[in-house]
């Protein structure tokens, strides 16, 4: 199978380097072409992910349409902010033959319009249905699946055919795919997790104990939940893979940006200070924005993420944000 990845963060390399493995053709999009010549020179992206040497097979390109030529699947794996003018070039590109099959591996709400991210793909590419577009998500550090670490995923779409097409094609000794018909709770699992891991970041920041980061990601997970049943989800996923899952890894694990952007807040810094030294995206910042607005937008209560979001853009000093969840009225664990 022939599959295009639009995107050459170090999630997009790992994902390409499996289906490669598997036994795929793989081209890589960019928009940027010092990142074509890198990667065509070094095969290695030393600022991502040091150490993994990619195939000299893979293709790299700023042309779009080159790196469409031929595909059967097309693999999304870009910043979540990015989505809308990349997904339109897609929708300007029109499929020779069979339409690709289209997945998503891209978390996050998009600002404005509040769209999920296939949401934002359907919406800019008119010969793609619901049934070809799948999202895949869960517990899955790019560091760690690059070096064959065993990991479990989610790939969900309404299309029962299209889930099992990527569920087979990107299954491998190391990399086991679930499918879900559930793409709009999987894919609020993915946006809203980041939001938590930067609260749990902020616990790592002041010095919090495991007491308070396993009371933040039980909690955050019911908010996860409550906005997901509220949106049309199934509230069984929160508790899976995706969510559940991918909670704990993100709240959790140094490889986390989102949570490294929580722990430097914790430790005084400004958000500007802390974005200004990233060379990844942390997803969790303008998804709380998002979030914060969706959850006004179909009244659902979220204190954490409210918490969250006044401490990243009003400087909301963290321990009296914890002080306001803490002395919150009292209520059953269960509502």
């Amino acid at each position: 199978m022939k599959v295009t990845v639009l995107g050459t963060g170090a999630w997009g390399l790992t994902l390409g380097q499996v289906l490669y493995e598997n036994g795929h053709q793989v081209s890589f999009w960019t928009h940027a072409q010092e990142e074509v010549d890198l990667l065509t020179r070094e095969r290695e992206y030393k600022d991502k992910l040091p150490g993994i040497i990619f195939p000299k097979e893979f293709h790299y390109t700023t042309d779009m349409e080159n790196a469409l030529e031929g595909a059967e699947m097309v693999l999304f794996v870009i910043p979540s902010q990015f989505m809308k003018g990349v997904a339109a070039k897609l929708g300007a590109w029109k499929p020779a033959g069979k339409t690709p099959t289209v997945v998503c591996a891209t978390k996050g709400i998009l600002e404005g319009s509040l769209q999920r991210m296939s949401e934002v793909i359907l919406s800019q590419v008119s010969w793609l249905t619901p049934e070809k577009m799948v999202t895949f998500s869960g517990p899955s550090h790019a560091e760690e699946v690059a070096r064959k670490m065993y990991t479990a995923i989610v790939a969900a779409s309404p299309g029962k055919e299209a889930a099992e097409l990527v569920q087979h094609v990107m299954s491998c000794p190391y990399l086991r795919v679930y499918t879900s018909e559930d793409i709009i709770g999987v894919e609020l699992c993915g946006s809203l997790k980041n939001v938590i891991a930067i609260a749990s970041g902020v616990l790592y920041g002041i010095g919090a104990g495991d007491n308070t980061r396993a009371a933040l990601i039980t909690r955050g997970q019911a908010e996860m939940r409550r906005l997901g049943m509220a949106l049309g989800a199934n509230p069984h996923t929160f508790a899976g893979l995706a969510g559940m899952g991918d909670l704990i890894v993100t709240c959790l694990s140094e490889h986390s940006r989102n949570r490294y952007v929580g722990e430097h807040i914790g430790r005084g810094e400004t958000l500007e200070q802390i974005l200004s030294g990233m060379k990844m995206v942390a997803e969790g910042v303008p998804s709380c924005r998002s979030v914060k607005e969706l959850a006004e937008k179909v009244g659902v209560e979220l204190p954490i993420v409210n918490v969250v979001y006044e401490v990243l853009f009003h400087g909301r000093e963290p321990n009296e944000a914890i002080q306001e969840l803490m002395l919150r009225e009292l209520k059953p664990e269960l509502d």
